[in-house]
């Protein structure tokens, strides 16, 4: 296997990863909200520049599901990036270029 076949693979596999922990995280935080478990009502205020999010006397639940959509949505939102990077090998030492030094002729 190539290696950018394992780059393609690994980055799959996380990004899947993420998404299966947001997943679980809103799951089981539905199931705690569906389940009347109130306990100690929490609360959460953060700003986002001009949005402001205030969460009062909300369910131990309504955390895991906000977490969880949470996680999801930063992975979704990065998408999948790759990167390739090739070096020359030239007597024993790495010569990296760049295109800035392709252009230059002096």
């Amino acid at each position: 296997m190539s290696s950018n076949s394992l780059i393609i693979l690994s980055v799959t596999l996380y990004k899947l990863a993420s998404l299966s922990v947001g997943s679980l995280f809103a799951l089981l935080g539905f199931r705690l909200f569906m389940a009347n478990i109130w306990g100690n009502a929490g609360e959460l205020e953060t700003e986002f520049g001009d949005t402001k999010l205030v969460v009062k006397k909300a369910a131990p639940g309504t955390f895991f599901a906000l977490f969880g959509a949470a996680i999801i949505a930063l992975t979704l939102y990065k998408g999948m990036e790759l990167k390739s990077h090739t070096s020359d090998l030239v007597n024993g030492t790495y010569i990296q270029t760049t295109d800035e030094d392709a252009g230059d002729t002096t």
